[in-house]
């Protein structure tokens, strides 16, 4: 399946449930004024966006602004005038719930000035915000207007967005994988969804690539996974290696240490019968990389019975030779997206130690089971 330009951007404007536009914030703040002219605004901008404020002044003159930590409570806003009937907001994903939950609960219109073309933050019916000093989640309406204006969004954000979705790939092979061997079950909807917005980009250096169509491929993506369909081990080992620094390619070193691990184990691996993995090690080791209690990691493990083991080893030699191929294939992509972001790559990477030792433990970082996790179960992730 592959989506042209103008049917992945139709599919993003139909899935979301507000409307999505590609406007400069000067036209973005014409639109907004003719639409509701005597509405008085509040308007919500972050830490690093508070340097916008004298843009947003102008574009906004009568509303009141309020800069947010992260760590701020939402009481302050329900201090406002209740004839508070517009907000709007730019800034991170924490900024957004506050603005969509104020909206929600006044009952009135909210406008997002994009910040960042990977933003959950958008997508998600539950927004995370504090209350009484606790982090509380609520449902919350989507915002009925996002605006996109290159010149607003975050430095890196489209760099992210553009290896975040080619590395989809892997959480495609990871999927039809765990189908077959693992009888798990996913919506094949949001796999030819997924699928086709990663074709829409795939072939294009990230140079060329229409920052538009990005976009709307990334926020594709994210409804996809806001409606529940899983991207499994990359996302568990992406996010691990953005915790320990590696910025916007996470995604990227993730997918190019797993097609490495998947190539070798579907070229190379067998299954050692009379072995048994050194499970309580490994929590152990894996407690402090995730930062969290060995009861937490243990509750989430999931080791399966010999018999089923066995089972699975037969099967997987059935299929070897094809996910072989696919795995080749996805070393090949990983190659080319290394080729194409070479000259956006950061200076001093991650060292490939820390990549490594959080690639050893991904079985025990991630809580449902998948391909490493058999590798591991198998006798063959001890290195």
């Amino acid at each position: 399946m592959r989506l042209t330009d103008f049917s992945l951007q139709k599919l993003a404007q139909s899935k979301y449930q507000g409307e999505i536009y590609f406007f400069t914030a000067e036209e973005a703040g014409e639109m907004l004024s003719r639409t509701y002219p005597y509405a008085k605004s509040l308007l919500l901008l972050s830490v690093d966006t508070a340097d916008k404020f004298p843009l947003f002044q102008q574009l906004f003159p009568n509303s009141s602004v309020i800069v947010l930590l992260p760590c701020d409570g939402v009481e302050s806003l329900f201090s406002l005038p209740d004839d508070v009937s517009f907000v709007t907001c730019f800034g991170e994903d924490y900024v957004i719930h506050a603005a969509r939950y104020f909206a929600h609960v006044r009952g009135v219109p909210c406008a997002v000035f994009a910040y960042n073309a990977v933003s959950q933050a958008l997508c998600t019916s539950q927004v995370r915000v504090c209350i009484g000093g606790e982090k509380t989640e609520y449902f919350a309406k989507f915002s009925e207007f996002v605006f996109v204006d290159d010149q607003l969004l975050h430095k890196d954000s489209f760099l992210q967005a553009y290896v975040n979705t080619l590395s989809l790939r892997l959480a495609l092979f990871e999927l039809k994988f765990n189908a077959l061997i693992l009888q798990a079950k996913y919506d094949e909807g949001h796999y030819q969804t997924v699928a086709g917005a990663i074709s829409a980009c795939a072939e294009t250096p990230f140079s060329l690539l229409d920052r538009r169509l990005l976009f709307c491929a990334a926020l594709v993506i994210s409804l996809c996974a806001a409606e529940g369909f899983p991207f499994g081990e990359l996302k568990v080992l992406s996010e691990t290696y953005l915790k320990l620094g590696a910025g916007p390619l996470s995604a990227f070193y993730a997918m190019q240490k797993l097609s490495k691990a998947y190539q070798v184990f579907f070229k190379h691996g067998k299954y050692r019968k009379y072995y048994t993995p050194p499970y309580h090690a490994r929590i152990r080791q894996a407690s402090g990389l995730y930062k969290k209690r060995e009861e937490e990691i243990s509750a989430t493990q999931s080791i399966p019975e010999v018999e089923s083991l066995a089972l699975y080893s037969q099967v997987f030699e059935s299929v070897r030779a094809q996910f072989l191929f696919d795995a080749q294939e996805l070393v090949r992509r990983a190659q080319w997206l290394e080729d194409n972001i070479e000259a956006y790559k950061p200076r001093f990477p991650v060292e490939n130690k820390v990549l490594n030792a959080a690639l050893k433990y991904l079985p025990e970082g991630n809580k449902s089971y998948g391909i490493t996790s058999l590798m591991r179960d198998f006798g063959l992730f001890d290195f």
